[in-house]
């Protein structure tokens, strides 16, 4: 009798670990079309992909189609629509916001609108990321997890000796704002390098 309820002990705790491991995990939310791409790099590295109501609780929003009008009233601090009061409130609180430059109305429209339109445009555009935003381009998403994975190969030599990240190696990863570092137990990071990392906004996991 012992020994059962050992075991069932055991499976409980068990149980609550992955519970509470679950609640920790980070989550973030798509305004707009969702792309695998995007969606892939996010949960390959543990993320949570949230849905619904959840999103106005995310640590990252990444907001895939933006039209002119929705962006010129979060940069006048102005939003009305839910997605908008959405974005406006990560940037408050200093939350992740992303906007895929391919999926924004003004990158679409550089070819034919006005110029002086154009630079009132850029303007608002600008102010996003003076907010705290980051403008990344599709192929951002669907390049990075190669790279990283591919220069930290290099740097580790495929050895299991200890190797030393400095912060002229980690310069030559061509990080950007929301990537996510995963370092190895054979790496090092040296505390310059880490500073780096979190100036340039790039998680260390």
């Amino acid at each position: 009798m012992d020994n059962i309820e050992i075991a069932v002990q055991k499976i409980t705790d068990i149980i609550i670990q992955r519970l509470q491991k679950e609640e920790n995990r980070k989550n973030v939310a798509f305004l707009g079309k969702e792309y695998s791409s995007i969606r892939t790099y996010y949960e390959n590295r543990g993320y949570k992909i949230a849905s619904g109501k959840d999103k106005s609780d995310t640590d990252i929003v990444i907001v895939t189609e933006l039209a002119i009008l929705n962006m010129n009233r979060i940069a006048l601090g102005l939003p009305q629509t839910e997605d908008e009061v959405i974005i406006f409130q990560h940037l408050l609180n200093k939350k992740k916001v992303f906007f895929l430059e391919e999926g924004m109305e003004l990158h679409a429209s550089q070819n034919f609108a006005p110029r002086a339109l154009l630079q009132v445009l850029e303007n608002y555009k600008n102010q996003l990321v003076r907010y705290g935003a980051s403008i990344l381009p599709l192929k951002h998403f669907e390049t990075i997890n190669e790279t990283i994975n591919q220069e930290v190969k290099d740097i580790t030599h495929e050895s299991d000796r200890k190797e030393l990240l400095t912060i002229a190696k980690v310069r030559k990863l061509n990080l950007h704002a929301g990537d996510i570092f995963e370092t190895d137990k054979n790496i090092i990071v040296t505390a310059l390098a880490r500073d780096y990392l979190r100036d340039l906004g790039v998680e260390i996991v």
